[in-house]
């Protein structure tokens, strides 16, 4: 499409075609003001003053100055707007950065430039929080794919042109989506009148080894076609045993200017990758509530019970197409049409639960952990009788190491998502004496059908903890899924949505004030069968229909002193969300919506010639019904122990309050630093126990430094810090006892171990010299041990040590 700036001058006749394309978006002052036929006819500058109106854009179109900053984001409204004019914290992650600070997932560059930080899931998928909450959903080009019950591979940075994160909800863009906001990238397109090539090969110790290249070409008469080719190939051996990934990406698009005013880009992606599947470790037996987790002293750090037959398979096949449109001097639009299938096929997996170790349980009391204590009896008794008599625990010691024994309990899963999502937005300009206007009006339909089939768990033999070097890995004998019979879980999902939507921004006083506000109506269907007996065969079958209308509102004001500082206010919803299409009614028919909103406000800055941007913001959010993982269901699920029961989520009302702080600042050419730092405090309700995973404090820092002149021209370094607080190691929910306790209370019960904060340096060298480019970074420089995630006792990832990693470019 194209995007110039047109000149308008008074004129009736486009107010027909104004009506016809957007009849909403014509308000009786815009056409009092507005219009532009075809041709404009003559007129004297006496009669007209001629204003220039800038046609809102779908793609980002900016020249930067540093490579590291961009002063716009799509995400926010679907349409180009200056990050400054936003009401809510939007950050953007370059591609440049994405590949100076040598980051193979989103959230290794990310975490830089904004808070956000690794969850549970390190390995297998991308799995982060954003202002606590934890978001697992593959967002891709404004659109979710694999469905609300998917997440995510490691999705690699190859194809990946920008990316977005969203901080909160947002009404327009995903509504019902996370409350904390989400991670949006951006796909390479297509460059017009520019022909350029690139080819990089990366390899490192216990990091992916990949050979890439990327081409663009421009071609056909007047330069109207464009083509562009990605493609990556990738190979891994992690630092844990039997820990890797390897997999390739193609990603062919091709852009056409059908006429001055309409372009067309379609773009293919293809993914093929293998990792494995789950290497959590279960936990030295000795930690309890107020200790940290480390591995059992008897397994070597680099430890797992997985082999190679242990793999979750990830396929990904994806094709769009866009259409942006320019229909008169104001009005622009975009019709987008997605299709893809993606298949995740799991077997196996690397953990194991510890047996034979001794007893551990919850104080009654005091709701914490304690290992070599059974108060289990214990509390059983005292909830069906009340008499305090019955409060007396066992002694159950951690024994010794040598008789410990390993149990291997895993499972296998094949979920295959087919999907078609449209979307069609039109935007309006319209500027006059007294105020500037951007109205957006659109919908967005997407159809989603999962299945999901999966046998109960199969067992390997147990491993001895004194005699590791026994341990062997024969075939799973997955039992077959039978209707009706107990022998897993066959289910299929068919969720359909419609949302509407509309969102104005208006701007007086030479935009030193601006009001936005947008109202996203949706609409939501669910039907699922279950052809297995998993829980309760005779209503399973049965499980009902859901269907959702809901709005989800969004609003906000920017008032600028001068024009480099802007102050914001924003509030959002997040109207309704639908329940996974895979887990509704499994365990309760009853349909709870996850609704909630954020309270926003703060300042952006951009000073110095836009070589210095900050924000600081400090958000609310209170989340109903947000569904978190039941830790104790998987940790007894490892163990081999029956989970009747126990739901595999559990709903939670939250609230998340913090706040956070941004900053990029280019002293000059040689030297740009970026950094964050962010204190959030989310909390389970009444209890106010912690959720695991979440820090309460996060920073990053990044410095990068570039010799221009002299001996050493072309060579540059950079220094990248991250820290984050310790974490509550599982979810841990309700009371130790049903009846209250002696004294009349009730105590909640604490996770049973924690993660410990850990602070991580990564140093680089780089060397440029024409059109090669080499860098050599050294990731956790400091080869300080940590442990990287947890989910459960049962489920443990440590970090890397010390890992070099290496590449080389050229461009042609």
């Amino acid at each position: 499409m194209n995007l110039r700036d047109r000149h308008v001058s008074p004129s009736s006749t486009v107010h027909g075609r104004l009506l016809a394309s957007l009849l909403a978006l014509s308000t009786a002052h815009a056409l009092a003001q507005t219009g532009a036929p075809a041709t404009p006819p003559p007129a004297s500058p006496a009669a007209v003053e001629e204003e220039t109106i800038n046609l809102p854009q779908f793609t980002i179109t900016e020249t930067v100055g540093n490579p590291y900053q961009s002063r716009q984001a799509l995400s926010a409204s679907r349409v180009a707007m200056d990050i400054q004019d936003i009401p809510q914290s939007i950050s953007v992650v370059t591609s440049d950065f994405i590949k100076d600070s040598m980051s193979t997932r989103m959230l290794d560059a990310a975490k830089y430039v904004t808070p956000i930080v690794e969850s549970t899931l390190p390995y297998g998928g991308d799995r982060y929080t954003i202002r606590g909450f934890s978001v697992s959903a593959e967002f891709i080009d404004g659109t979710m794919i694999s469905g609300a019950d998917g997440y995510s591979m490691s999705l690699g940075t190859y194809n990946i042109e920008r990316l977005e994160i969203i901080k909160g909800p947002n009404a327009i863009l995903v509504p019902g989506g996370s409350p904390g906001g989400v991670m949006n990238p951006i796909t390479k397109a297509p460059i017009f009148g520019k022909n350029q090539a690139s080819t990089e090969l990366t390899f490192g110790q216990y990091s992916d080894r990949v050979f890439s290249f990327d081409i663009n070409r421009s071609f056909g008469k007047d330069g109207k076609a464009a083509a562009r080719l990605v493609y990556a190939i990738w190979r891994t051996e992690y630092y844990v045993k039997n820990q890797y990934r390897n997999g390739y990406e193609i990603a062919p698009s091709f852009s056409y200017k059908l006429s001055p005013d309409h372009t067309l880009t379609i773009k293919t992606d293809f993914v093929q990758n293998r990792e494995t599947n789950g290497t959590g470790m279960p936990i030295e037996p000795t930690v309890g509530s107020n200790g940290y987790a480390q591995l059992p002293r008897n397994l070597p750090r680099d430890w797992s019970f997985a082999n190679d037959t242990d793999t979750r398979h990830r396929s990904t096949e994806r094709i769009s197409v866009e259409l942006l449109s320019t229909l008169s001097d104001n009005v622009s639009s975009r019709l987008f049409v997605m299709a893809n299938h993606v298949r995740r096929y799991d077997i196996g997996g690397g953990s194991a639960g510890l047996t034979n170790a001794g007893g551990g349980s919850r104080n009654p009391f005091t709701g914490l952990y304690e290992p070599g204590v059974n108060w289990g009896t214990a509390i059983t008794n005292y909830n069906a009788s009340g008499n305090p008599a019955d409060l007396v625990p066992t002694s159950a010691p951690v024994t010794d190491p040598s008789t410990w024994v390993y149990v291997r309990n895993n499972g296998k899963n094949d979920l295959e998502y087919t999907e078609a999502h449209v979307k069609n937005d039109y935007a309006a300009n319209f500027d006059t004496k007294w105020f500037k206007s951007t109205t957006l009006l659109g919908f967005a339909a997407n159809t989603s059908k999962v299945r999901w089939r999966s046998p109960l768990s199969s067992s390997r033999p147990a491993v001895p903890a004194n005699n590791l070097g026994s341990i062997t890995y024969p075939g799973y004998n997955f039992p077959t899924i039978l209707p009706g019979a107990n022998l897993g879980t066959d289910r299929t999902g068919k969720l359909d949505d419609l949302q509407v939507f509309g969102y104005e921004t208006l701007k007086f006083w030479d935009d030193r004030v601006q009001l936005s506000g947008g109202l996203s109506r949706f609409f939501g269907n669910l039907s699922r069968t279950d052809t297995t007996g998993t829980a309760v065969p005779a209503a399973l079958p049965t499980s009902p229909d859901y269907h959702l209308t809901t709005n989800a509102t969004s609003f906000g004001v920017v008032v600028k002193p001068i024009k480099a500082v802007s102050l914001f206010f924003s509030r959002n919803t997040t109207g309704g969300t639908m329940p996974g299409s895979l887990n509704a009614g499994a365990t309760d028919p009853n349909l709870k919506l996850a609704t909630g909103g954020q309270k926003e406000y703060g300042v952006k800055t951009s000073l110095l010639d836009n070589r210095l941007t900050a924000s600081f913001a400090y958000f609310d959010i209170a989340q109903k019904n947000f569904s978190v993982t039941n830790s104790e269901f998987f940790r007894l699920q490892a163990l081999g122990q029956s989970t009747a029961g126990l739901p595999q989520f559990l709903l939670f009302d939250l609230n998340s309050k913090g706040w956070e702080f941004e900053a990029t600042y280019s002293m000059n050419k040689n030297l740009t630093i970026l950094g964050n730092y962010s204190s959030v405090k989310i909390r389970q309700p009444i209890t106010d126990v912690r959720l695991r995973g979440v820090p309460d404090k996060s920073a990053a820092v990044y410095a990068d430094y570039r010799f221009t002149e002299g001996a050493i021209k072309g060579f540059g370094i950079n220094v990248g810090i991250d820290y984050k607080s310790d974490v509550a190691g599982e979810n841990a929910s309700g009371f130790t006892t049903n009846r209250p306790l002696p004294n009349g209370s009730y105590v909640a019960q604490q996770p049973s171990f924690l993660v410990a904060g850990r602070t991580l340096m990564n140093v680089g060298v780089t060397y440029k010299y024409e059109d090669w480019n080499f860098a050599v970074t050294c990731m956790n420089a400091l080869d300080k041990e940590y442990i990287l995630a947890a989910g459960s006792r049962g489920a443990v990832n440590v970090g890397q040590p010390r890992d070099f990693r290496a590449s080389v470019g050229y461009k042609f």
